[in-house]
Order: structure tokens, then C-alpha cells, then sequence
């Protein structure tokens, strides 16, 4: 035994003798009903020893044969805790079914434990954890039905991630099962975890099982549960596991459902996508021989290309009418290669685009040599799977009208998007329920300082502003506008927007030195003539950034009545002295 492993032991033993545990507790949330349905019991080793983590704490008592021992001491101190704590919801409690099964198991003390702390049964739900695999089922389902009788639930732990997940789940035929958090994490992002996570909520339904998604850490993970009906979610979103937890949830986390899809986080217009190139053609597939291809580039004298797709619909290349009419063609090329598949003289390497690939990323792949395009036409999938064909000369013509509008439209001085498409792009976000934080920017004192340093310099403040708005967003999330003078607009749908907003007012302040004068920076102002004639004295220019989630807005329908709130949210801003922001709720 190492010296490291001597600690441990030692460190066990102590633990075991003095129940030196502390339990922490994490919510468990109803989404039909937005509360806290119950707490899962979680058990933390001291913090000052190796056995702090539980994975730490488990395997030690693992090697050294004491798994049973700690696992009824980790029940007595949670239900302990929980009792003294005088929650009324379920309480969620972890085991490990390798111990339910060893023989000197002492099943009936979890009464015992309950019965000192003032809670009933019907108040629990045991957790399966499948840290080890069961061996003996006829055993476990016989173990789980005593706990039944005695008015317990039970739940499989981290179904997807364990030993035998299904069968278990099939054997044991739980009240609960709780999908782990690798299947939840980024699932708005994932359509094959989704496609998975559905299957097994379908399944549910069907045994009247009752499913949580574990490891919600994010709204967008949240709003997907709740779009795939799952009942219950548990994770930092909603809560921390602490010593002392939570009663209730912020209902600010369950404002604004959604009904429709949340799986995208910002949603172009379409006519910015390649989705808008796209032609249906029926394609060949790898299976098709010569002939069968030659004979419909012949009886179609305008298809110059026809994609090759494999027997799951994804690509696997493209033939170009020239190559293969040169060999159907001629009699002998025929007799030769007629009855040879296809894929033999595909392209395989064809440029390929998904339907949501913005135009102008397109246009750069092509253009910076990433990729040929022979002929001219290029494949349009979605999430790999062929949908359809697309030419080089639409993608021309449509960028070259998308350049002439937003050209048509943009502010003349910092050449970003002005009114219209600021229009355009409020009412998609309105429309399609997206997540955005509209920001509504505007410069104070900026009047007194365009009249002391004129036009010139007050124009360089205003293209100033711009850069540092263009530098603290991410293009393909946020949107920013150009509404006139000293007043600008940014659509965040980056998650860090406030941290942004900061930054920007940050860069902003540090513009002051290139600014104003010496004099004027050490007076932290300057003096100038108000519309009355009187002298008055105004601080250095600072931003005014008033911000409004549309998701905490009821009322919020259309262009209009967003705008009307932005500009209360930024009045209320500018009350505030110097750089602010002020979000409106």
C-alpha cells in the first residue's frame, strides 16, 4: 500500500467512525408546474482530506470492502439532514446496487432513519447508480420490490451512461429515470442527442416512467426539455447542491415559453443563407451504372451535373455531364464501362454547403481556392443529408443584390445597416421568438462636444463608436444598427451580453485621451452655452446603453411596441451620471 493510498484508508476509517459526511442537496424542478419537486441528496468527504470528492470517497470504501457501510452511513446522514431541514418535497437518495445485494445488507434500518427525522416513505426515492454492473437481476428486482412495499420510489441514476442502462431500466421497471447529463449538455445544439433523448421519452410515456434530464446548466438545454415535454429538469441552471438549499426557483428561469423550435440560436434572414440557392434535383446514387446516368444526361440536354447520394441520402459525389457523355457516347465506351457503378467515375471531392452556411462564407470558400467548383454548381445538404443543387452564378447574383441593399441602406458615415434593415432584422427576431436583448446606445453630451470641436471630430466620435460596438460582437450572433446621429442599436444574442455591454463602455472611456484637450481632460469636462444662452458646465462624453430582454415582455408584438420599451430603458439610463446601462424589467 502506497503512502498516498495509506491516507485514504486511514482518512475512510475516520470518516466511518465519526460519520464526518456533510450532505448537500440540489432541486429537482417540475416543468409542468414551475417548482421544486424534490431534492437529490448529495455527500461530500471533509474538506480538508483526500476523500473530499465523492468519486474519491466511494472507490476507497470500494477497495477496502466497505461500500455497504458507507453507503447506509451517506443514507442516515442525507435523510438526517433532510428531516432537520423540514422540506416537504421528495428526497432523492444515491445507491449502489452492488451493496442492496450482499448478503449483510441491513435493508430495514432506512425505516429506522426515517422514522427518527419525522419522514414517511412515500417521501423518498431510492437511486440506482450503476458505478458497478449488476450481476444478479431475479436478486435487484427483488431488493427494489421490498423498498416498494415499504413505500419508497425508485429511480435509475444516469441512464446512457452505466453498465446496462436498458436492461436495467427494462428489469427494474423504475418510477423514475434520470437521463445523464453527456445526453443533456449543448442538446439544442445536437440533433442526434435529441434524437436520442426523444426516443427515450417516448419510451417512458409508454411504461409510465417519469423522466429527468440531468445536467441543465443553460436556458437554451432548459427550453429544449421543455420543448420535448420532459418533466423534470435538475442542474446549475436551477440550482447549486449546498448544505442549506434553495426553497423555490426564480420564476425569471421559466419566463416566456417557447412553442417552437429553440434548436437555433440566431436565424439569418432567408435570403442570406444557401437554403435560397437551393434546386431540387432528383440525384443518382452509387448503385446507378453508366448507362442508367449517360441516358439522363441525354434526354436532358441542360444538366450539366447530377449529385451521387448513398443509400442513407448522404453524399457521396458528383458526375459532370462532359465526362460522362465521353464515355456513353460511343458505342464502345458503352459495351465497355456501361453496366460499371456509377461512384467508379464520380468527382468525389465536390464542393458541398449546408442549407443554413451564410452566402457570404460561401463566397469566400470559393474564392480563397478552399475548394474547385467545376462547372459552376455546387451540393446543398442539411445536417449532411442531400437536399439539392445549387450554381455558382445564383450565389453571384444574389450576394450582388444583398451588397446593393445593405449599401442602399447603410448609414453614410460609419456604414452600418441603418433603419430598414434594422426594421427587417427586429421583426424577424419578434417573429421568430428568438432570445435577443435589444441594447438602444446613445452618446451623452455628445451636442456640447460637436459644438466646441466641431463636425470633423465629432464625426470621429461617432465612427469610433462604431469600431468599438463592431469589436465587441460576434458577427454571426449579433446585429448592429446605425439609427442616426449619436444613437446605435445592437441585437445581442450572445449569452455574454451584459459582459460586452461593459467592455464596450470600458474601450469607450479610453477613447477620451484622443478626444479632448489637456485642459479639458483635467477638468473632466468643459464648459458651453446651452440653448438659453447660459454657461454650463458638461462632463466627458459617456454612454447611455438602455437594454431590453424581449423574452421578459408580454407585450412586445411588434417592431413598435419593442421600440417604445428600449426607449424607456435607455431615459433611465441616461439619468444615471457617466458610462451606464440599465436593463428594463
Amino acid at each position: 500500500m502506497t503512502e498516498e493510498e495509506f491516507l485514504k484508508y486511514k482518512s475512510l476509517e475516520e470518516i466511518l467512525e465519526t460519520a464526518a459526511l456533510t450532505p448537500l442537496f440540489q432541486p429537482i424542478v417540475s416543468i409542468r408546474e414551475n417548482k421544486i419537486y424534490g431534492y437529490e441528496a448529495l455527500i461530500r468527504g471533509p474538506s480538508d482530506g483526500p476523500l473530499h470528492s465523492p468519486i474519491n470517497l466511494f472507490d476507497a470504501a470500494s477497495r477496502h470492502g466497505r461500500l455497504a457501510e458507507l453507503d447506509l452511513l451517506c443514507r442516515e446522514v442525507a435523510i438526517k439532514k433532510f428531516g432537520q431541514l423540514n422540506l416537504v418535497e421528495k428526497l432523492f437518495i444515491n445507491t449502489i446496487p452492488e451493496v442492496l445485494l450482499q448478503e449483510d445488507y441491513q435493508h430495514g434500518l432506512t425505516l429506522d432513519f426515517l422514522s427518527r427525522a419525522g419522514l414517511p416513505a412515500k417521501q423518498v426515492v431510492i437511486e440506482l447508480t450503476e458505478q458497478y454492473p449488476i450481476n444478479d437481476y431475479t436478486l435487484m428486482r427483488d431488493a427494489t420490490d421490498h423498498y416498494r412495499e415499504m413505500g419508497f420510489s425508485i429511480a435509475i441514476d444516469d441512464l446512457g451512461a452505466g453498465y446496462s442502462g436498458l436492461r436495467t431500466w427494462s428489469e427494474i421497471q423504475p418510477d423514475f429515470v434520470k437521463l445523464d447529463r453527456h445526453f443533456m449538455q449543448d442538446i439544442h445544439e445536437d440533433r442526434h442527442k435529441r434524437q436520442f433523448v426523444q426516443s427515450m421519452v417516448d419510451l417512458a410515456k409508454d411504461i409510465n416512467c417519469r423522466v429527468i434530464g440531468e445536467g441543465i446548466e443553460v436556458r437554451e438545454e432548459y427550453l429544449t426539455t421543455l420543448d420535448m415535454q420532459i418533466e423534470f429538469s435538475q442542474g446549475y441552471y436551477f440550482g447549486r447542491p449546498s448544505p442549506q438549499p434553495q426553497r423555490n426557483v426564480s420564476s425569471e428561469l421559466f419566463s416566456k415559453r417557447r412553442t417552437i423550435s429553440t434548436f437555433k440560436v440566431n436565424v439569418p434572414r432567408a435570403n442570406t443563407l444557401v437554403r435560397s440557392l437551393s434546386t431540387t434535383l432528383e440525384p443518382a446514387t452509387v448503385h446507378d451504372d453508366v448507362t442508367s446516368v449517360g441516358e439522363r444526361f441525354y434526354n436532358a440536354p441542360s444538366l450539366t451535373a447530377l449529385p451521387v447520394i448513398n443509400k442513407d441520402n448522404t453524399v457521396a459525389g458528383m458526375v459532370w455531364r462532359d465526362e460522362i457523355m465521353n464515355l456513353y457516347a460511343s458505342r464502345y465506351g458503352r459495351d465497355l464501362h456501361g453496366r460499371k457503378p456509377i461512384r467508379l467515375f464520380m468527382d468525389h471531392k465536390p464542393t458541398i454547403a449546408d442549407v443554413n452556411l451564410p452566402l457570404e462564407k460561401l463566397s469566400h470558400r470559393i474564392t480563397s481556392q478552399e475548394s474547385s467548383l467545376q462547372h459552376g454548381m455546387f451540393i446543398i445538404t442539411e445536417d449532411n443529408y442531400y437536399q439539392g443543387i445549387g450554381s455558382l452564378m445564383d450565389l453571384l447574383k444574389q450576394i450582388t443584390e444583398l451588397q446593393i441593399t445593405t449599401a442602399r441602406h447603410a448609414n453614410p458615415l460609419t456604414g452600418l445597416p441603418g433603419n430598414v434593415p434594422i426594421s427587417e432584422c427586429i421583426t424577424d427576431a419578434i417573429k421568430q421568438q428568438r432570445d435577443v436583448v435589444m441594447c438602444y446606445f446613445d452618446l451623452d453630451n455628445f451636442k456640447p462636444y460637436n459644438d466646441i470641436y466641431g463636425f470633423g471630430k465629432g464625426d470621429k466620435v461617432l465612427r469610433c463608436t462604431a469600431d468599438i460596438l463592431i469589436s465587441h460582437t460576434e458577427p454571426e450572433l449579433d446585429f448592429i444598427g446605425h439609427v442616426g446621429g449619436d444613437d446605435f442599436i445592437i441585437l445581442f444574442e450572445s449569452e455574454d451580453w451584459q459582459h460586452r455591454c461593459h467592455s464596450i463602455l470600458s474601450a469607450f472611456t479610453a477613447l477620451h485621451p484622443s478626444l479632448y484637450t489637456d485642459l479639458h481632460l483635467q477638468q473632466q469636462g468643459m464648459s458651453a452655452l446651452d440653448r438659453h444662452g447660459n454657461t454650463i458646465f458638461y462632463p466627458l462624453l459617456a454612454l447611455s446603453i438602455g437594454a431590453v430582454r424581449i423574452f421578459d415582455f408580454n407585450l412586445i408584438k411588434n417592431e413598435a411596441d419593442l421600440a417604445e420599451q428600449a426607449t424607456k430603458a435607455k431615459s433611465s439610463a441616461k439619468k444615471i451620471v457617466g458610462n451606464s446601462l440599465y436593463l428594463l424589467e
